[in-house]
């Protein structure tokens, strides 16, 4: 369902062709993370934020806010010290399967 929505919010920006219509930033990276987790995917903290689909700055901004709200957490790379890696919390996981479950239709 995460991919299904992250994708749907990509055509509308497609159709759309209007950059500042809509955003929300911090739920397209909570969506981003999701697919990455079911897939079995490490998110760099860069590519979260390309996955918020806003400037570098304002996805870094979002991915502090969903830090500290206990949505996300931060991995260092073992390899590469320069790399960071983010990934849901548990907290997020349910409150993400909470929703899905919230909005499915029957």
């Amino acid at each position: 369902m995460a991919r299904a929505s992250y994708r749907a919010r990509r055509i509308r920006d497609t159709v759309f062709k209007e950059e500042d219509l809509f955003g929300e930033p911090a739920w397209d990276m909570l969506l981003d993370l999701a697919c990455a987790e079911t897939s079995g995917e490490r998110l760099s903290v860069s590519s979260a934020c390309i996955g918020s689909c806003a400037p570098p700055t304002t996805g870094l901004r979002w991915l502090a806010v969903l830090e500290k709200r206990g949505l996300v957490e931060r991995e260092e790379d073992q390899f590469d010290k320069r790399r960071v890696y983010v990934r849901l919390s548990p907290k997020g996981i349910s409150k993400l399967k909470e929703y899905f479950r919230a909005t499915r239709t029957p």
